[in-house]
């Protein structure tokens, strides 16, 4: 497996900076908002109601999904956050994100080791729940996580196939997706791994394996 890696996700961004970077991510869906709101006015002043309404009832439905986006940038807090003793296990982590999430992602098959590693099952379990948004988001199909071992870390590698023409281009980094990549970006930093993004279509995740206990 051929692994690269990102300079700038090697550390964490810290609590500051990383809220700026979700609010980023945020802020082309809070700006259409306020653009759609005075397209409605404008029809408004000019009697022309029919495209009022149509307008409004857009209107209505990006306030869901920026409402979606919105929670998830909260919970982004919360993932980031996870910590305890116990030792995170890929295959499980990945098994319980996509519990979660149910339908609102598509399946994501595993393949290669699963071993113990230095995070806790919960924050590796937040991780990978960012990797299935993120492959569902960006219009992949028939996701697979491919795993190695190497020189005490992990890396694995999310890809697939594209819908329609899309294969072979880089993962979208639009929102809702750049939340989901920033939230990923961080938990791997705060535990000594990084994201790469190098390669078209593939986004790669380095994290240290856990050490072997002590005997007795």
């Amino acid at each position: 497996m051929n692994h690269s890696t990102d300079d700038d996700t090697a550390a964490p961004l810290g609590e500051s900076r990383f809220r700026r970077e979700t609010a980023h991510a945020l802020s082309t869906p809070l700006g259409s908002l306020l653009l759609q709101a005075e397209l409605i006015d404008h029809y408004l002043r000019q009697s022309k109601l029919p495209q009022a309404r149509e307008a409004m009832a857009t209107l209505l439905h990006d306030f869901e999904t920026f409402g979606r986006q919105f929670r998830s940038a909260f919970s982004a807090m919360a993932d980031i956050a996870e910590e305890s003793t116990d030792r995170g296990d890929p295959r499980s982590s990945l098994a319980a994100a996509l519990a979660e999430l149910g339908e609102q992602c598509i399946p994501i098959s595993y393949r290669g080791p699963s071993p113990q590693l230095a995070l806790s099952e919960a924050a590796l379990t937040a991780l990978m729940r960012r990797l299935a948004m993120l492959a569902t988001e960006s219009g992949m199909t028939d996701a697979t996580l491919v795993a190695d071992t190497a020189n005490g870390q992990y890396v694995v590698s999310l890809g697939g196939a594209a819908r329609g023409d899309t294969a072979g281009k880089r993962l979208s980094l639009d929102p809702p997706q750049a939340l989901h990549l920033a939230v990923a970006r961080e938990i791997a930093a705060r535990h000594g791994g990084h994201v790469s993004t190098d390669r078209p279509g593939t986004l790669v995740v380095s994290l240290p394996l856990a050490p072997p206990r002590a005997e007795g």
